[in-house]
């Protein structure tokens, strides 16, 4: 489809200015031409005329000429002269002779070769002040230099001295030399330059067109394959073919390169395309196994919570039983004081303590060994936590790279000009995602120091509960078996023993005051492990959340990445 230019051709802008020069050097050559011509031929005609008054002014007697006055004619002199001087017009082409005299005020006519009524008779008053022709009558000729266009004619007027014998000027000839026929001459020759102006214009114009038309096709040719590439699909691996050894084969050398230039961006594009994709799939996948790890700490943090609330219960009957352990003894400080009679009924009971001290003794290493093997292996599993370090610095980095693809694409895109805008705006989106990924992933790495800082604190504690369990209760048990063998070995010396285990007693009962102590003290350390496993598992749903918003973006980069891929894929670039 033809366009249309949108205000004036080249082609007008070309030919009208061009056309503008053309006349304006016809028309200076022609004038010019013509002056040079028009002043020449005045000139001819100028030296005509001196040369006829020259020939007029030798043929006449200076010492006649000097005898004509006012009255003077009548006389033959005037008479002889006046039929000489105009046979002489007549043969040198001279329309008007006359000769004058003065009195060195005035000018006056002697001689007047007019044949019409206005012949001026000897005596008149010339037109002409004597000021003007006193050079001529103190011997200097004077040659009009110009073509005088009066109503008599066309006039060359020359002023010659008619000099007597001696030398002296006797008179002064005038003669007014018809230039008519260089007039004609001059009105031919302007003639003649019109139409030779007219020729060199239109040969001038006719050939400015067809070297502009020329000019034109060239540009259509190159204007018809920019066309064809621009609605050719995006197909970049064509070429303009122009062989015209000018500048519009330079014209199409620099479109060929800026194609080639253009391609080659493309092709860093799409290059970069791809590896922004492969990178967007990676960071996805590296989520999607960031989000199954949380998920298993979240698990982990909740099976602690569960670990801890079954440690506070079996806490609880600890405290249970030391409580039923200190009724116990406050009963048999109680008995001690009845007397020996109830040394075998004391002796049965510390039988039966040592029973039920062994019994939960055992229970107690036991139950502590359990707790602290899934204590160890809870804290084992939180310590999973820390991959997700690994997983964030890995995060970064890609946001670091896609930042630095959007940074290369940016620069391409800012290199292709207009054509790479809609690039740059792709460009910019993907690199403010990636700045967004590298905040969540510097939150997450924020969350995940606190976790692993709970973890170790927690550690620490469960160490320390642990310690306790096998320091204090477990070395309680152990002095109340001593105890009860103590009673069982002794029960010869009741008296004694029973004053001695009322002692013991009072011991006991101070060490259980500070089992109690120390168990609330371990029950208090675990309720607040289990508040900080609670606010890890809290943070873990947290840190689930930040992944999910990250994997969403890193899908948005993909797709973001597709849609620059789709984009690049319009040109055909190889």
């Amino acid at each position: 489809m033809k366009q249309r230019v949108r205000k004036i051709s080249i082609k007008v802008k070309i030919l009208f200015p061009a056309s503008l020069l053309v006349i304006a050097v016809c028309l200076v050559m022609g004038i010019s031409s013509f002056e040079h011509m028009e002043s020449a031929m005045v000139e001819m005609g100028v030296e005509e005329a001196d040369m006829a008054a020259e020939i007029a002014a030798k043929m006449i007697d200076g010492d006649t000429v000097a005898l004509i006055g006012a009255d003077s004619k009548e006389t033959e002199e005037y008479q002889s002269l006046l039929i000489m001087m105009r046979n002489l017009q007549k043969s040198c082409g001279i329309a008007y002779m006359y000769t004058l005299y003065t009195d060195g005020s005035q000018v006056y006519y002697g001689i007047d070769t007019d044949e019409t009524s206005g012949q001026n008779a000897p005596g008149e008053v010339f037109d002409v002040s004597y000021e003007e022709l006193a050079d001529v009558f103190q011997g200097n000729e004077y040659v009009q230099d110009y073509i005088d266009s009066t109503e008599d004619g066309e006039l060359i007027s020359v002023y010659k001295p008619i000099l007597s014998q001696d030398g002296k000027v006797a008179a002064v000839l005038g003669c007014d030399y018809d230039a008519a026929h260089v007039v004609s001459k001059l009105n031919t020759l302007r003639l003649w330059v019109i139409e030779l102006g007219a020729v060199c214009l239109a040969a001038g114009i006719l050939i400015l067109y067809l070297i502009v038309g020329r000019i034109m096709r060239n540009l259509r040719a190159v204007d018809g394959k920019i066309y064809e590439l621009v609605h050719n699909e995006g197909d970049l691996t064509q070429k303009l073919d122009i062989k015209t050894g000018d500048e519009m084969e330079l014209i199409a050398e620099n479109v060929n390169a800026l194609l080639a230039h253009i391609r080659e961006i493309m092709l860093n594009i799409s290059e970069n395309s791809k590896k922004l994709s492969n990178s967007s799939e990676k960071v996805v996948q590296s989520l999607f196994g960031a989000e199954g790890n949380i998920a298993d700490v979240s698990a982990t943090m909740e099976e602690m919570s569960a670990a801890m609330e079954e440690t506070s219960a079996s806490l609880g009957q600890v405290h249970e039983s030391i409580e039923e352990v200190y009724k116990t003894i406050a009963d048999i400080s109680q008995k001690t004081e009845d007397g020996k009679e109830s040394a075998v009924r004391i002796m049965e009971k510390a039988a039966e303590i040592y029973k039920n001290a062994v019994e939960n003794q055992k229970n107690a290493i036991e139950q502590t060994k359990v707790m602290a093997s899934s204590v160890n292996e809870k804290i084992e599993k939180s310590r999973a936590v820390e991959e997700i370090s690994v997983l964030t610095a890995n995060i970064i980095s890609i946001t670091s790279q896609t930042n630095l693809l959007a940074l290369n694409a940016s620069i391409e895109a800012a290199r292709a000009g207009e054509a790479g805008k809609g690039f740059a705006v792709v460009a910019n989106e993907i690199g403010k995602l990636a700045t967004n990924s590298a905040e969540a992933a510097s939150q997450i790495r924020t969350v995940s120091a606190n976790v692993t800082e709970a973890v170790n604190e927690l550690s620490k504690e469960a160490e320390n509960m642990l310690g306790f369990m096998n320091e204090t209760a477990i070395a309680g048990y152990q002095k109340l078996l001593e105890t009860s063998e103590n009673y069982q070995s002794d029960v010869g010396s009741m008296g004694q023993i029973m004053e001695e285990f009322a002692d013991e007693s009072k011991q006991i009962r101070d060490n259980i005051d500070s089992i109690k102590d120390a168990i609330s003290m371990v029950n208090v350390a675990v309720e607040d492990c289990a508040k900080g496993v609670a606010n890890v598992a809290e943070m873990s749903t947290e840190l689930t959340i930040s992944v999910k918003d990250i994997s969403s973006e890193a899908d948005a980069n993909r797709e973001v990445s597709r849609e620059l891929n789709d984009e690049v894929n319009k040109f055909k670039l190889q």
